[in-house]
């Protein structure tokens, strides 16, 4: 895990800004298809299994198949924020929607990560039903064991940095807590900065933490482009 932080940390540093405010919320009426399955179409389907698929788009899959399965006015080219003024080379889903997915491109230009993180989103974790809004205690139900993520209150606050080996261990995720539930004197010091947090800590019951952004592999490490 400690191999991937440095990129984990770089993509997720855009979400440092996205503190408050929601994304554009302008999308169509959708009956999501939560957890998929065989008689789902492909283009309504909101389920993911990282390393294999999100939705309908899976490893060594061009963008022009993208496009036919979503439709143009579907997708956007846009070179997509990473930190500290760098931007790599994506496509925006649903640009404006609930279902607002990032596509990061590897470097023979075939989807590589896709990223989202409105308030609202109906992408789903096949195998668990992890989503936007997925508390801490489910998180820890669904990885199966706790896990270890950074203080808040900076860049890279709330990132998970190690699952310890629990069944979500493929998957970038970064938490968030709830404001109105910190006191007046705000977070304690043993919560913030960055610093290793254990999961099952009993300062964090009482803060309402969830999922604010998740980071889905579409195909295996072992399967990038070098």
């Amino acid at each position: 895990m400690q191999r991937g932080f440095g990129y984990l940390l770089l993509i997720l540093l855009l979400a440092g800004c996205m503190e408050s405010g929601d994304a554009p919320d302008s999308d169509p009426p959708f009956a999501p298809a939560i957890f998929g399955g065989r008689d789902v179409p492909a283009e309504s389907d909101r389920s993911f299994v990282p390393g294999e698929r999100i939705g309908g788009i899976k490893p060594g899959m061009p963008m022009s198949l993208v496009e036919n399965l979503y439709g143009s006015d579907n997708l956007e080219s846009r070179d997509l924020p990473a930190g500290e003024g760098i931007t790599v080379p994506g496509y925006v889903l649903f640009p404006g929607q609930h279902d607002e997915l990032y596509i990061e491109l590897g470097k023979d230009k075939q989807p590589s990560r896709a990223r989202f993180f409105h308030p609202r989103s109906n992408w789903t974790h096949a195998a668990t039903g992890l989503t936007i809004g997925t508390t801490l205690r489910e998180l820890n139900e669904m990885n199966g064991r706790p896990f270890e993520f950074r203080g808040f209150g900076w860049d890279y606050g709330g990132t998970v940095t190690d699952w310890r080996g629990g069944k979500l261990q493929h998957l970038l995720v970064r938490l968030t807590y709830a404001p109105e539930r910190v006191g007046a004197g705000g977070l304690p010091d043993s919560l913030i900065g960055d610093i290793p947090l254990n999961s099952d800590l009993p300062d964090l019951r009482e803060l309402g933490l969830e999922v604010r952004e998740i980071v889905v592999p579409i195909r295996q490490e072992a399967d990038e482009v070098k």
